[in-house]
């Protein structure tokens, strides 16, 4: 009889790039320990017919995830059940809690990332999410499903206990616990040649200091704050702003406008891994004012990369994830994020805290991290 863990990822047209990471880190870790990794994940099959319009797309692609995966999950199992092949299964993804229903409870593990869409669906004010009236009635499916779970791995405490807040079974018996996310071993301090190699490509950014946000025009994301707080420094700081990620929206275009930063803000779609490493290792600081996460992966990227961060005063950036190595300052005020900044004008303060960011980036060792996932499954 063979062993084999199947994970189940996501539907590659809704562009969850975070969630892609962490299946591929997954992938990564129990392949390590010698265990046999397989993928599987819905296609786009009825997505083909969409004509790459975004409101088709969301409907067929329903169709795909809803329909035709459970199905491939049923003959799957079949399959494999003929064979004798011993399966556990880790869904990776808490938004795909609805395969639970066609999975053995026992052989089954589900990461929740965060209950930011599920509580905003629920009707909670402080998730700085919005969602339509066909996204509440998919987020109370996710609920439902999610609560059925036997086992659960929340990225942070924060997660946790905001999921057992919101839990709709909490009389079954189950097995709730955290596991922090890991940090890939990819994100390290990169050589200044090899900085100034990929920096070049960048051309705007050649020999010129910056400040790095890494994410999206999201309104949790908090991007206005920074163009806010490049505002506030100008007239004593003389760098850019990076924005790296997903497209700006006009909202902050005209923001930007509106307070003539124009060229002193640069944006970088989708880079690659190479070049996000290359600007952590290279910002004067990656700032980070998020106004809600469920863990916070850019921070301790940051920090291993050799960046000092500034955060939010919030759960779970501040204490869980940056720990003693981050400042922090409040989301809803540009000033004190400028001011935190000032801070590392003091070069020796500066790499005192890039020294305790370090430090702090053991805390989310990789090889730990795949450990309890293994743990919980054979719970």
């Amino acid at each position: 009889m063979r062993s084999k863990i199947i994970l189940i990822g996501n539907y590659k047209p809704d562009n969850q790039y975070s969630m892609l990471i962490f299946e591929a880190l997954m992938v990564e870790g129990y392949t390590k320990l010698n265990l046999n990794v397989n993928v599987i994940r819905p296609h786009k099959i009825f997505g083909r017919i969409s004509f790459n319009k975004l409101s088709l797309l969301k409907w067929f692609g329903y169709l795909d995830k809803f329909l035709l995966f459970p199905m491939q999950i049923l003959f799957f199992r079949l399959k494999n059940w003929l064979l004798f092949n011993e399966i556990h299964y880790h869904i990776c993804d808490h938004s795909n809690a609805f395969y639970l229903y066609f999975l053995p409870q026992k052989d089954a593990i589900i990461t929740c990332h965060d209950v930011l869409a599920i509580r905003a669906g629920l009707g909670y004010t402080d998730t700085y999410c919005s969602t339509t009236n066909s996204g509440k009635v998919l987020q109370k499916i996710i609920i439902n499903a999610l609560s059925k779970a036997k086992k659960l791995a929340a990225v942070s405490e924060f997660t946790l206990n905001q999921i057992n807040e919101i839990d709709t079974q909490p009389n079954l018996k189950k097995k709730w616990i955290c596991i922090h996310n890991a940090l890939s071993a990819k994100f390290q301090p990169m050589i200044e040649s090899e900085i100034q190699e990929v920096l070049k490509r960048l051309t705007p950014l050649f020999d010129k200091p910056f400040i790095l946000h890494i994410g999206s025009d999201l309104e949790r994301k908090n991007r206005r704050l920074l163009v806010k707080m490049v505002y506030e420094l100008q007239n004593e700081w003389d760098g850019l702003l990076v924005l790296a990620g997903e497209p700006l929206n006009s909202e902050n275009f005209e923001l930007i406008e509106k307070l003539n930063l124009t060229d002193r803000v640069i944006h970088i779609h989708y880079p690659t891994d190479t070049e996000i490493i290359a600007l952590y290792s290279k910002c004067e600081a990656m700032i980070f004012p998020s106004f809600s996460e469920g863990f916070g992966w850019p921070i301790i990227e940051a920090q291993a990369c050799g960046a000092p961060v500034i955060t939010s005063n919030k759960a779970p950036m501040m204490d869980e994830v940056g720990g003693k190595a981050a400042l922090y300052a409040d989301p809803d005020d540009a000033l004190s994020f400028a001011n935190e900044f000032r801070k590392f004008y003091n070069k020796e303060f500066r790499n005192e805290v890039i020294s305790l960011g370090y430090r702090n980036t053991k805390r989310f060792n990789f090889e730990n991290t795949v450990r309890q996932y293994v743990e919980l499954i054979n719970m």
